[in-house]
Order: structure tokens, then C-alpha cells, then sequence
């Protein structure tokens, strides 16, 4: 009797899931989002290019401008590896305390860092991959310079002998110089086998890191373009994800 109530007992022990497989059915569930996501990002891109002719104004060709002298720049002259890896540390960090947490020890070389803290989770261990560091900094220098100053005054001047010449569009450069550098050092450094990808998943963390980028991107051609708005573009991703949908269970039924 005793040992046929143990494998009762046994038989109706409750099953454990290993998270592994809970995240990789997670990422198999963020794929579709990031195909809607993407679709949507070039629609919108095109129908801002062709139809509101966002191709022609100065914030498409300075923030382009910006992403083209750091592809030359990261291909064609020594990588600052320390600057980026001293951001990607300090992403780390700040995330930490955002979280509660504290960092015990923050180390930064040209061969690569750490940040040594009491607490870690998702958001901490992958927040580097899509915040671009240098690009908030940036937004929020131009933001606090023109909170404590007038720049109405300098709206417009010369700058490398371009007349007219409106100092937003520099920050636009800004912010395609400093997102090109976060997304060629995120691809290069994502080859090399993260750690940070490992310990939550590579097949989740990459869908995540891929599906938070595209959404972040897609924000800024709302901010940039004037034919893009909010609203249009989250009726749209509604819209291209329900066409989606509608297509598979056509291609289900017909099998």
C-alpha cells in the first residue's frame, strides 16, 4: 500500500516547464510582430518618401548624412571599441538603478567590460541592444540646452557656409551619426556570441532586441516626417497584421 500511494503521489507531481523552451516559444511568438512591424516600417517609409516627399527634406538627408560618415568611419578607420563598450557598460548600469538595484563594480577596457551588480533581469541584461546610449544623450543635450537657452536667435545661421541653415537639422545628423553607430557596433558585437543573449534565450533576446529597434526606428519617422503620424502608423501595423492573418488562414483552408 505504501509504496502504490508513493507512485500515486509520483504520477500527479506537477510538471516542470524548463524556462528555456518558455522563452523560445516566446521569441516563435514575436516573430509575427516583427514581420508586421517591419512591413509596416517600410510602407510607411515609402508612402512618406514618394507621397510627402520626405526624401527631399533636410531632416531625411542630414540624419542619412550622419549615418553614412559612421559606416565610413566604422569601416574605414580604428573602431573606438572603449567608447562603445563604456556606453554599453553605463546602459547596463543605469538600468540597474532604474530596476532598484546597485552596481557593486563597473569596469571598462578596450577588450570588453562588466558591471558587477545585486540585481539582474531581462530588462538589465538586454537593455544595450536597444537603447542607443549616445543617441539619448545627444537628444537630451540638444533638449536642456534649449531649455536654459533661447535658441530662437540661432534658428537659423551658417554652417559650413550652408545659408539658412536651421540647427535642428544638425541634431538630426547627430542622431543618425550616433544610431548608426549603436546599430553597426549591436550587429558586431551580437556575433560575437553575448553572453547577454545566451543567459536569457539567443533566439528570444534577438526577437526582442530586432522587434524593440524596428518599433524605436519607426517612432523616429513618425517625430521626423510630417505625412507620418502616430495614429496613421498604429492603424497600419492593425491593418497589415489583419491582412497577415486573414492570408495564413486562406493558405490553412485551402489545405
Amino acid at each position: 500500500m505504501a509504496r502504490h500511494a508513493a507512485k500515486a503521489k509520483a504520477a500527479f507531481a506537477p510538471i516542470e516547464i524548463p524556462v528555456t523552451w518558455v522563452k523560445n516559444v516566446a521569441g516563435i511568438l514575436m516573430l509575427p510582430l516583427c514581420v508586421v512591424s517591419t512591413i509596416t516600417f517600410f510602407s510607411s517609409f515609402a508612402s512618406a518618401a514618394l507621397e510627402g516627399a520626405f526624401w527631399k527634406t533636410p531632416e531625411f538627408w542630414f540624419f542619412n548624412l550622419g549615418m553614412i560618415l559612421w559606416i565610413i568611419a566604422f569601416w574605414g578607420l580604428p573602431r573606438p571599441v572603449r567608447v562603445y563598450v563604456f556606453g554599453h557598460e553605463m546602459t547596463h548600469a543605469l538600468f540597474v538603478y532604474l530596476c532598484g538595484g546597485r552596481v557593486e563594480e563597473f569596469k571598462v577596457t578596450p577588450e570588453g567590460g562588466h558591471v558587477v551588480t545585486d540585481k539582474n533581469n531581462l530588462l538589465i541584461s538586454l537593455s544595450p541592444y536597444f537603447v542607443p546610449f549616445y543617441t539619448v544623450i545627444a537628444v537630451l543635450a540638444f533638449v536642456l540646452i534649449g531649455a536654459f537657452f533661447d535658441l530662437s536667435h540661432y534658428h537659423e545661421g551658417v554652417f559650413f557656409g550652408i545659408g539658412g541653415f536651421k540647427w535642428a537639422w544638425l541634431m538630426f545628423g547627430i542622431i543618425g551619426l550616433t544610431w548608426g553607430f549603436h546599430f553597426s557596433f549591436t550587429g558586431w558585437m551580437i556575433l560575437k556570441d553575448q553572453p547577454d543573449l545566451r543567459s536569457n534565450g539567443t533566439f528570444f533576446s534577438l526577437m526582442l532586441i530586432y522587434l524593440i529597434n524596428i518599433l524605436m526606428i519607426s517612432g523616429l519617422l513618425v517625430v521626423a516626417s510630417p505625412s507620418v503620424q502616430a495614429g496613421e502608423f498604429v492603424h497600419q501595423w492593425l491593418d497589415t497584421a489583419r491582412s497577415g492573418t486573414h492570408w495564413l488562414l486562406m493558405k490553412a483552408h485551402l489545405r
